[in-house]
């Protein structure tokens, strides 16, 4: 393993890696392409939404780069990141799959909305996972 990197579990590794690509797709997608995201996810576009999803988008960067100091610092005394990022998915896969229920997509397409439902579903459950999987650690 390379020597500056602190994790020498591989799954837990893996996990923050995947977290890391999850993210940068999406803050790629919300900052570069903020008006063809908008247009597919919500439905409509604005300045105000153009603004929020960039926001969101610099959010996701935060979250990059704090998976990549715990990749080279080590996983220990992470908790409040893990929960923070935990917590997000968690909601916003609660709030994609609330759609997806009551068949009320708004503006935008079932099918994108089922995807993200599904994706931030599984990203929070494999953080669940390295959340439990190391909770003494962390």
């Amino acid at each position: 393993m390379i020597s500056y990197i602190k994790m020498h579990k591989k799954i837990d590794l893996l996990i923050i890696i995947i977290n890391i690509f999850f993210f940068s797709y999406y803050a790629i997608q919300l900052i570069a392409f903020t008006d063809e995201f908008a247009l597919n996810n919500l439905g409509f576009f604005n300045h105000a939404v153009a603004g929020l999803s960039e926001i969101i988008g610099i959010i996701f960067i935060t979250f990059i780069i704090s998976l990549l100091l715990i990749i080279l610092r080590g996983i220990n005394k992470q908790l409040p990141t893990f929960i923070t990022i935990f917590v997000f998915q968690l909601l916003s896969s609660l709030n994609f799959w609330r759609y997806v229920i009551t068949e009320s997509p708004g503006e935008t397409n079932f099918h994108i909305i089922t995807i993200n439902a599904i994706i931030f579903s599984f990203m929070a459950l494999i953080t669940a996972v390295l959340i439990i999987k190391n909770y003494k650690k962390l």
